[in-house]
């Protein structure tokens, strides 16, 4: 396995996502979700879009994870993916690399059996993607687009607040998150800072009572990650303060700062973190 996959593989279990035995065609309404290479992929948010040009974008994300469909027209029918297609998919985790099918040996298709401006759209799609210079390699099976609603918001967080935010200072300099999200899932609740370089990922139980914790690395209650490329920094000795928490209402807010260990040593300073999910 090469490392980006071990990459992906370790964050992945982070999370704990579902396993792959989950069924594709469960009760989501709306839903984004595919067999990522062998492992269950699922959006948690995701929006369509008509562009003014007469193409259409799809975008579905999760805390680490964004799958971007933009395909050359509209309507219903069937749009190839390869180099040389003017339709392309798109994943890229926790902001970093990305995996195109336009790249490298990358194939597929997205058929669209519904696009309304009521309904949503509505397909499936399969597609083989790789990073620039044929690094590494992405599948994704099985794939199921289903009443993905048009102009939907992303990367605000499930419970459909628009004032979620987050921010630190990694050596000094600001992480500036273009994605902040925050994810409950089998009892842990998961909060992401990501942009186009790195992310910070921090773990706790999704029913937190206000303190102060001690943050260490993955498997630990409460832990904490800087992701920057394919080098998944763990925090070796931090806090994290939680100065309010609703799980009914499913709020957090708090504050954070930590160490990393060798060899890069990064000094997470003056994080704060104020999320719906």
């Amino acid at each position: 396995m090469k490392l980006y996959s071990k990459f992906l593989l370790i964050l992945l279990v982070v999370f704990s996502f579902s396993s792959c035995s989950e069924n594709l065609e469960d009760d989501n309404t709306p839903a984004i979700q595919a067999v990522r290479n062998g492992e269950f992929f699922k959006s948690d948010q995701m929006s369509a879009t008509l562009n003014a040009d007469g193409t259409l974008s799809i975008v579905g994300q999760n805390s680490l994870e964004t799958l971007e469909f933009n395909l050359e027209d509209d309507g219903i029918g069937v749009y190839r993916l390869g180099v040389g297609s003017q339709s392309e998919a798109v994943y890229t985790f926790t902001g970093a690399e990305q995996f195109s099918s336009n790249l490298g040996n990358g194939s597929g298709e997205v058929r669209l059996t519904s696009v309304n401006t009521q309904s949503g759209v509505t397909g499936t799609f399969s597609f083989v993607s790789y990073l620039a210079n044929n690094a590494d390699s992405l599948y994704m099976r099985r794939g199921v687009i289903f009443q993905v609603p048009f102009g939907a918001a992303l990367g605000t967080g499930g419970g459909g607040s628009t004032s979620n935010s987050f921010s630190a200072n990694i050596d000094g300099s600001s992480l500036n998150p273009t994605l902040i999200n925050g994810v409950a899932n089998g009892g842990v609740l998961l909060i992401t800072g990501s942009n186009g370089n790195g992310s910070i990922v921090i773990t706790m139980p999704d029913v937190v009572a206000p303190g102060t914790y001690t943050l260490s690395g993955t498997g630990a209650t409460y832990s904490a990650l800087y992701v920057v490329g394919t080098n998944i920094a763990q925090a070796v000795s931090g806090t994290l303060t939680v100065t309010a928490a609703d799980a009914t209402l499913n709020t957090a807010t708090g504050t954070f700062s930590f160490v990393t260990g060798p060899p890069n040593n990064f000094d997470v300073t003056d994080g704060s973190f104020s999320i719906s999910y």
